[in-house]
């Protein structure tokens, strides 16, 4: 805000997924992604929200779900539980502010590969 005066878009991004059985995930671990994946998505939009409606502009904001959100996953509870959020979040702001002229949208890719994928591919492979 301070060198550009205004903010037109948000993109929550940020991720982590963590992998066990559902029968032995951790509370740390369910409660580490829970806050990642979806409290700050819901606390940034708030934040970037109220400066939307101060600006009077409206604005975008971007959620990255996942593909999981309707898939279900296997090993990934956590995960899994916090993109369906995104998805049920989303769609709640975007009917909440859309008087307010504020677009919220998510989007839900796919597998990535990373320098990580080679890899999982080989041990898979194995």
């Amino acid at each position: 805000m301070a060198e550009f005066g205004h903010i037109d878009i948000l993109v929550n991004n940020a991720g982590l997924i963590r992998r066990e059985d559902a029968l032995a995930f951790s509370e740390k671990d369910w409660d580490d992604v829970m806050n990642l994946n979806i409290k700050s998505v819901f606390f940034m939009s708030q934040a970037a929200a109220k400066h939307f409606i101060a600006q009077g502009s409206g604005g975008k904001i971007i959620n990255i779900a996942s593909m999981l959100s309707f898939q279900g996953g296997i090993r990934v509870p956590s995960y899994t539980a916090s993109k369906s959020a995104v998805m049920g979040v989303t769609r709640l702001l975007a009917n909440e502010w859309a008087k307010h002229n504020i677009n919220v949208n998510a989007i839900a890719p796919g597998y990535m590969g990373d320098q990580q994928y080679p890899a999982a591919a080989r041990r898979r492979a194995a």
